[in-house]
């Protein structure tokens, strides 16, 4: 007999059971989910919730905590979902032929009638092999669905076939499914058109293909999961997960990239602008090169292109990565980029970087279809910035000269066939651009009086006057559908024909198309978002010479030539909704992180009801983590890490002080993060000229985090060498930086967390500031967090995040100090993880009560490091 332990998660959860070679299976919410090892209580939190919101078709929201398996109940959740739905689609099949036919009598009968070869109509194929056992199992409500359920499934069902409602009651009938294995190979019967897209979008980085439509109507074919995550390399680890499933090699998956990841052909930088120019450039049609073939045979100047229906899922691992996409591609000699958006059309589970799914111009350029299909976004805590980043566009005025010249030559050639048809759409273009050269020179002298920060001037429009300043140069509101039109076809030519625009890059295409969304976001449905943005116009300068006539007195002769200049325009979106209403077509979105607290604001930022939530405790056991806080410095002074506090030497020589005490007592590596790179610069020059860094450097390996995304790597690269000695490591590191954000740090490597104050956004940053103000105003309007609160918001998220660092899973362990005296106050503390207040507690210190107290980070230190030699943990 099966061993079944009793669990009481949920009223949704029932049993668990192991069957023998089958891993865990476990009944949740009313479904069979297999699970390869037995789950943590925080994982069956997750899949009932989960399995709830993809049942009822609502949105979720879900944290869990790092290390506590978030990624494996996600996976097993959804596909198990998933295969309850197959299940359910093919015995709602059988059922209706048994009703029409009763004289079949059983399910084996009306298999046999299904399968008959005099019928014309065959059953949908629903999967290759059983999901559970070597049976297959249809699990549906009210039947046996154990060993003795009579369901056999038919051996001919195909790939190709898919169910469709019948015009006559109580019918099903099933059509042979057009075959998408091949992206843009539509008939010449097929002729697809072009349809000009009418929401507003940002330009696709891509070429599209054509595709053809599928005669399966949407509500009856099987929902396609799209799994999102912030990096390739986090992909990576999501990816291996799937593979240790049970539903792997059933469930198809593929990963989509970008050439830049995915493009096997040797790129030219003398040639070609970007990757994208050179695949537009080398995968044009030519004339076969064996005269054999036939004049119809596609070929292009890519082999790669030309070969890519090789990349198919029997040359690749039931899961398999982007490293593992493109080695295949480089040996069978097939393109990996088009290989995987092939591969798409048959799969179950679709991988890509979350902003694919988030960004409506990603969807569209690769045939991203989210409608009625489940969404699950991971690492979602920044959800609310990519989505304001989606719809915020940066317009400098160098490009717009840029793409005058290139539009100046493709004009020159009036009298050709090439350019003919299209010709009146340039020159409109044409013009339009080089108003908008006006436009910036007229509005240059609105800087000169603006003060200098940080090398900018700035100019800020409310949006009305914004337009106003359009209008009058008759590239405004009226304007509008012309322009409008005028890139519709341009950008047909652009992709379908790129004959007719030599010389054209993608940039150029990018910027009116980029131009074109704008427009759509001020000017369509009568203005609906145009509320929703912000203009301001940029002078960014480098150089030695300011360029504010307020400030001229400063400049001398000798340097007026030295510096330069970039005007540029910035359309700032302050909703992240008007992007997120993109994906509310979706039958269920699923927002994941370790970091979501507070959860409130997800649901008034993104205008989105998310009826379901969970935040379940941490798996790790109590006696594994120290988190704690330090108030005061040694003498007593509080320790207020505020912006204007941490410019003071006392405050800096304190927290120096408690980093060096830290260093001493914790083997291996630890973690600080700080507010910003301009302070970690201030407290490494102060602690030079103090001695505190020279015995850091003494403790530790001192590493600190760079911007440069190289440099970054190799720092990297020296920590994780030298964190494993018995010297171990220092990594200093920002909030919101590359370190915080998602990097893998488990185990010796973060053996504890320093973070210093509470990263509050910049005030001086523009954006947050019109963010601000945008909030207040519609505030009641929109039911928006008041601006403070939505400052917390942001501040907690990057902290929550930052200390998620610590411990990566269940048998790791590892330690927290929170520097900042403001965490004494219950205020300051509400937005913290819930595991974080949890294990935080009562245990706020000062300098001395950290040093001395009996539960101080020494002595957990000590004998955590002690378990840890005895091979206790």
């Amino acid at each position: 007999m099966e061993n079944k332990t009793q669990v009481y998660i949920s009223p949704n959860v029932t049993t668990i059971s192991e069957p023998k070679n089958l891993g865990i299976e476990a009944r949740i919410a009313g479904l069979k989910v297999k699970l390869p090892l037995k789950p943590y209580p925080s994982q069956m939190a997750l899949l009932s919730k989960m399995i709830t919101a993809m049942k009822e078709a609502k949105n979720c929201l879900l944290e869990s905590p790092t290390g506590s398996g978030k990624t494996l109940a996600l996976l097993c959740g959804a596909l198990a979902w998933q295969n309850h739905e197959r299940n359910r689609i093919a015995q709602s099949h059988t059922q209706d032929v048994l009703s029409q036919h009763p004289e079949l009598n059983s399910v084996n009968g009306a298999a046999d009638y299904i399968a008959s070869p005099q019928k014309n109509t065959t059953p949908v194929k629903l999967f290759e092999k059983p999901v559970f056992g070597e049976k297959s199992i249809y699990d549906v409500p009210g039947l046996d669905c154990g060993d003795n359920a009579s369901l056999k499934r038919p051996e001919t069902m195909s790939d190709s076939e898919v169910i469709e409602d019948s015009p006559y009651k109580n019918e099903v009938t099933i059509h042979k499914r057009r075959r998408h294995g091949e992206l843009g190979e539509c008939s010449k019967n097929d002729s697809p058109t072009y349809t000009p897209t009418r929401t507003p979008t940002k330009t696709p980085m891509t070429t599209p293909e054509k595709t053809c439509e599928q005669e399966t109507p949407p509500h009856l074919s099987l929902p396609i999961i799209y799994y999102g995550a912030r990096t390739h390399k986090q992909l990576q680890q999501v990816i291996k997960e799937f593979g240790r499933t049970a539903y792997c090699g059933d469930a198809k998956m593929t990963v989509l990239a970008s050439r830049d990841y995915s493009c096997i052909r040797e790129f030219d930088k003398q040639m070609w602008g970007t990757k994208n120019d050179m695949c537009r450039g080398c995968t044009k049609k030519i004339a076969p090169k064996d005269k054999t073939k036939p004049r119809s045979t596609e070929e292009t100047n890519c082999v790669f292109y030309d070969n890519r229906l090789a990349m198919d899922h029997n040359k690749l691992p039931p899961a398999f990565d982007l490293e593992d996409l493109v080695s295949v591609g480089q040996e069978i000699k097939a393109c990996p980029f088009y290989g995987a958006r092939q591969m798409m059309q048959n799969a179950n589970i679709v991988f890509c970087p979350y902003n694919y799914l988030i960004e409506p111009s990603i969807r569209s350029s690769m045939d991203i279809d989210l409608q009625n299909n489940i969404v699950i976004i991971d690492e979602a805590h920044n959800i609310e910035d990519i989505c304001r980043n989606a719809a915020t566009f940066t317009f400098q005025r160098n490009q717009f000269v840029d793409c005058i010249k290139e539009l100046e030559q493709v004009t020159a050639y009036r009298y050709t066939n090439a350019t003919k048809d299209v010709l009146p759409y340039l020159d409109h273009l044409l013009q339009t651009l080089q108003i908008w050269d006006r436009w910036f020179e007229h509005q240059k002298p609105l800087l000169d009086n603006k003060p200098v920060n940080n090398n900018e001037a700035q100019q800020v429009w409310e949006i009305d006057h914004f337009i106003l300043t359009l209008n009058n140069h008759n590239i405004g509101e009226h304007q509008y559908m012309a322009f409008n039109h005028s890139v519709d076809v341009f950008s047909q030519h652009f992709r379908d024909q790129p004959d007719k625009l030599y010389g054209v890059t993608q940039t150029t295409a990018t910027l009116l198309e980029n131009l074109n969304t704008v427009y759509g976001y001020l000017f369509q449905n009568s203005g609906l978002y145009k509320d929703d943005f912000k203009a301001v116009l940029i002078r960014n300068l480098y150089g030695n010479w300011e360029t504010s006539k307020a400030t001229n007195w400063r400049r001398s002769q000798f340097d007026k030539g030295i510096g330069r200049e970039t005007l540029s325009l910035r359309l700032m979106c302050m909703n992240p909704a008007v992007i997120f209403e993109g994906l509310k077509t979706a039958r269920c979105i699923m927002l994941a992180s370790g970091t979501l607290t507070p959860l409130h604001s997800m649901h008034s930022e993104l205008a989105t009801e998310f009826p379901l939530q969970t935040s379940p405790n941490h798996v790790i056991s109590a006696d594994r983590v120290w988190i704690g806080t330090l108030t005061t410095g040694r003498n007593g002074t509080p320790l207020l890490c505020n912006s204007r506090g941490t410019e003071q030497s006392s405050l800096q020589d304190a927290i120096g002080e408690a980093i060096q005490w830290v260093c001493e007592v914790t083997p291996h590596g630890v973690l600080c993060f700080l507010p910003s790179y301009v302070l970690m610069q201030k407290l490494c020059k102060r602690w030079q000229d103090t001695g505190v860094w020279n015995k850091l450097n003494e403790l530790k390996n001192v590493f600190m985090e760079s911007r440069n995304a190289r440099d970054h790597n190799e720092v990297m690269e020296d920590y994780y060498e030298t964190v494993s000695s018995n010297k171990g490591a220092l990594l200093f590191a920002v909030y919101r930086g590359k370190v915080s954000e998602g990097m893998d740090f488990k185990d010796h490597q973060a053996r504890a967390v320093i973070t210093v104050g509470i990263p509050y956004p910049n005030m001086f940053d523009p954006a947050v500031k019109e963010k601000m103000n945008y909030n207040d105003k519609f505030e009641k309007v929109k039911k928006l967090l008041r601006s403070q609160e939505w400052l917390r918001v942001q501040a907690y998220r990057a902290l929550n995040q930052a200390v998620g660092r610590c411990v990566r899973h269940c048998g790791d362990w590892g330690a927290v100090l929170l520097i900042d005296s403001r965490f004494r106050e219950p205020f300051y503390t509400e937005h913290l993880s819930k595991w974080v207040k949890n294990f935080l507690g009562n245990n706020h210190h000062t300098f001395d009560s950290l040093v001395n107290n009996p539960n101080s980070l020494e002595s957990f230190m000590q004998t955590m490091t002690i378990r840890e030699n005895e091979g206790e943990v």
